[in-house]
C-alpha cells in the first residue's frame, strides 16, 4: 500500500510539473515577427511630411513656403512596388524631396499609391530658384485636361466671418467664402452649407502660392483618408547613394491608416500635414498644429477631420477621446510614438516581451499599447489590414464598426506586373517633366517682370501639358459590400454643391505680400582666349606654323637670280698680243 500510494504521489507530482511547464510555454509570448530588412543606406522614418497629393492644408490665402539656402538633390530613381491596393484608378504618384528643419536636410518623401479624386489629374511641385535659396512650390488637383493655368495677384483678406445662417442640420458642415478672381477683379463667393457625403470629402475653393503668382484650385469632392490610396513612409538617404549608377529605391513600409488619425499635424507655414511624434513643445512653437485643432481661416474645422467628426457624431465621444489621445502625448501621460523603423521594432519587442501589447494605454482611452506605438507595417503584411477610423475610441461594438463613413474598411492588396510597373515609371517621368516644364515657366514669370502684385495687375498665363493616364477612368470601386453578398454598385461622386452668386464687395486695404526676388545672375569670369586648333589639310602644302619658316632652299625650288649673287664673270683666255717688234738695232 505504501508502495502503490507513493507511487500515485510521484506520479502526481510529475504530472502537476508537466502541466506548470505546459502553461507557461502557452503563456510565452511568441516572439515579434521579424520584419524585413531596409535598403543599405536607408532609414525608414516613423514621421514627417505626408505627401502632397495625399493630403494638403486648404489654405484661403497662403504664404510663400520658407526660404532654404542649401540647394535641393536631383530627384531620385525611385520604383513602384510591385503590390498596390486593389481598384482600376489607382496611380503612382512619384515622391520629392522636402526639407527636414530637425535635420538641417533634405528627406525623400516617398511615392504612393493614389486613386485620385474623380476629375482631377496631379500637378506636381518644385523647388523654384530665389535669390538667396529655394522655396518649395506646392503641388494641386487639377481639372483633369487642363492646358493652361492663370496666375492672379494676392487674394484679399478674407471677409468670411463664420456662418450667418443656422445649419439646416447637424450633418452638414459649414464651407467658408472666399475671393474669386473673373475677368479683371476679385469677386466675393459667400460662405455655404454643404451636406454631410458618407464615403466623400469636399475639398473647398483654395489658392496655390507660386512665385508666378496665385494659382486658384475650384472645390472639388475627393476621398477620405483611408480610400485614398497607400500612404509610404518617408526616409533619410545616405549621400553615397544620390547618383550612383543602377541604384534605384522602391518604398517598402506603409503608414498605418489608423495611426494617421490619432498623430496627424498640419504645419500652415509649409503648407504640409505632418504625422508622428510632434508632440513636444518645440514643435508647438515651430508652427505644429493638432490637426483637430487647425482652422480654415477663423472657425473652420479641417475639413478631412470634420468629415470623421461628422461621421462618429452619432458617438459622441469619439472625438472626445481623440482629443484626450493628443492632450495625454502632449503631457507625457502616455508613451510617444516612435520616430524611426528602428524605434518601432524596439518598442514592439519590449511590450511583447513584457506581455503588455493587449493593454490599454489609459482608462479613459480605448487604444492598446500595440496600436499606439504601431505606425508602419511592411508592405507585404498589408493585405487584409482591417481599418476602424479608431471607432474604438467611442466604445463602438463589434457589429457597429462598418458604418458607411469607413470607406475602404479591409486594405484588398492586388499584383503589379512587370509590365504595369513599367507604364507607371513613364507616367512618373512624364510628372517629373511637368515639375521641371512648371518650374522654367514660373521662373521666366518671377524673373520677366515679376507676378501680379496688386488686385489691379493683370493675370498671366502659362500653357501646360498634362500627361494623358495609362487607362480610361473608371467608376470608384463601392465602399463595402451589401450584407445580403450581392455586390454594390460602384461608387460616384456627388454632384458639386450649390455655389452662392459672387458680390461684388470692395476690397479691404491691406499690404500685398511681398514676392521673392529672381536669382542674382551672376556672370561667368572670362575664360582665356583659346588657342585656334591646328587641322592638317588634306592637300600636301603643310599650313604655316608659328615657328620661323624653314630655309627657303627647303621649301622652294632654285632660288631666284636676284637673291643669290651675281655669277662671276666668265674668264676669257687673255689674248696674246702680238710680239712687238723691236725696231732694227742701229749699228
Amino acid at each position: 500500500m505504501t508502495v502503490h500510494f507513493c507511487s500515485r504521489l510521484l506520479g502526481t507530482i510529475v504530472g502537476g510539473l508537466l502541466l506548470i511547464v505546459s502553461i507557461s510555454a502557452q503563456e510565452e509570448p511568441p516572439p515579434p515577427p521579424t520584419p524585413p530588412a531596409a535598403q543599405e543606406g536607408v532609414e525608414v522614418m516613423a514621421r514627417g511630411p505626408v505627401h502632397e497629393a495625399y493630403a494638403e492644408p486648404t489654405e484661403v490665402r497662403p504664404q510663400a513656403s520658407p526660404l532654404v539656402e542649401k540647394q535641393p538633390p536631383d530627384p531620385i530613381d525611385e520604383l513602384p512596388p510591385d503590390q498596390r491596393p486593389e481598384g482600376d484608378n489607382v496611380q503612382w504618384i512619384p515622391g520629392y524631396w522636402a526639407w527636414d528643419q530637425d535635420q538641417n536636410d533634405f528627406l525623400w518623401v516617398s511615392g504612393f499609391w493614389r486613386t485620385p479624386p474623380p476629375g482631377r489629374q496631379w500637378v506636381p511641385g518644385n523647388w523654384q530658384q530665389v535669390e538667396g535659396g529655394w522655396q518649395w512650390v506646392a503641388g494641386f488637383w487639377a481639372p483633369a485636361g487642363q492646358e493652361e493655368l492663370q496666375y492672379v495677384p494676392p487674394p484679399p483678406p478674407s471677409l468670411d466671418e463664420g456662418p450667418s445662417v443656422p445649419a439646416p442640420d447637424a450633418n452638414s458642415a459649414y464651407v467658408p467664402g472666399a475671393w474669386i478672381y473673373r475677368q479683371s477683379r476679385f469677386l466675393w463667393r459667400p460662405g455655404f452649407w454643404n451636406a454631410y457625403r458618407p464615403g466623400w470629402v469636399w475639398i473647398p475653393a483654395h489658392y496655390v502660392w507660386t512665385p508666378g503668382g496665385y494659382l486658384f484650385v475650384e472645390g472639388y469632392w475627393d476621398h477620405p483618408l483611408e480610400a485614398r490610396g497607400l500612404l509610404f513612409a518617408p526616409v533619410r538617404l545616405a549621400a553615397r547613394l544620390l547618383g550612383r549608377a543602377r541604384w534605384a529605391f522602391t518604398p517598402s513600409y506603409v503608414v498605418q491608416p489608423d495611426f494617421l488619425l490619432g498623430a496627424l499635424f498640419v504645419r500652415p507655414a509649409v503648407g504640409h500635414y505632418y504625422f508622428g511624434d510632434y508632440f513636444e513643445p518645440r514643435y508647438t512653437r515651430a508652427g505644429f498644429v493638432p490637426w483637430i485643432d487647425y482652422r480654415v481661416g477663423r472657425s473652420v474645422f479641417d475639413p478631412n477631420f470634420n468629415y470623421y467628426r461628422l461621421g462618429f457624431a452619432r458617438y459622441g465621444g469619439w472625438e472626445r477621446a481623440l482629443r484626450n489621445l493628443y492632450q495625454a502625448r502632449f503631457r507625457g501621460d502616455i508613451p510617444r510614438p516612435p520616430r524611426t523603423l528602428v524605434q518601432q521594432n524596439e518598442v514592439i519587442r519590449n511590450i511583447t516581451t513584457n506581455r503588455t501589447m493587449n493593454e490599454v494605454v489609459n482608462r479613459s482611452i480605448n487604444l492598446t499599447n500595440a496600436q499606439n506605438v504601431s505606425v508602419l507595417a511592411p508592405l507585404s503584411r498589408v493585405n487584409n489590414t482591417r481599418v476602424t477610423n479608431l471607432a474604438a475610441l467611442a466604445s463602438v461594438r463589434e457589429g457597429e464598426a462598418k458604418l458607411p463613413h469607413i470607406a475602404n474598411p479591409v486594405l484588398k492588396m492586388q499584383a503589379v506586373s512587370r509590365e504595369q510597373r513599367g507604364q507607371e515609371q513613364k507616367t512618373a517621368a512624364q510628372l517629373h517633366a511637368l515639375a521641371q516644364q512648371r518650374q522654367k515657366m514660373e521662373g521666366r514669370l518671377l524673373s520677366d517682370g515679376g507676378p501680379p502684385v496688386r488686385v489691379t495687375d493683370k493675370p498671366k498665363q502659362g500653357k501646360i501639358e498634362l500627361p494623358r493616364p495609362a487607362q480610361p477612368p473608371r467608376p470608384t470601386p463601392p465602399i463595402s459590400p451589401k450584407p445580403d453578398g450581392k455586390p454594390t454598385p460602384p461608387r460616384v461622386a456627388p454632384p458639386p454643391p450649390a455655389l452662392p452668386k459672387h458680390e461684388d464687395k470692395p476690397i479691404p486695404r491691406h499690404e500685398a505680400p511681398r514676392p521673392p526676388a529672381p536669382p542674382k545672375q551672376v556672370a561667368p569670369p572670362p575664360k582665356p582666349p583659346t588657342p585656334p586648333k591646328q587641322v592638317k589639310p588634306p592637300t600636301p602644302p603643310p599650313p604655316p606654323k608659328t615657328t620661323p619658316p624653314p630655309p627657303p632652299k627647303k621649301e622652294t625650288p632654285p632660288p631666284p637670280p636676284k637673291k643669290e649673287p651675281p655669277p662671276p664673270p666668265k674668264k676669257e683666255p687673255p689674248k696674246k698680243e702680238p710680239p712687238k717688234k723691236e725696231p732694227p738695232k742701229k749699228g
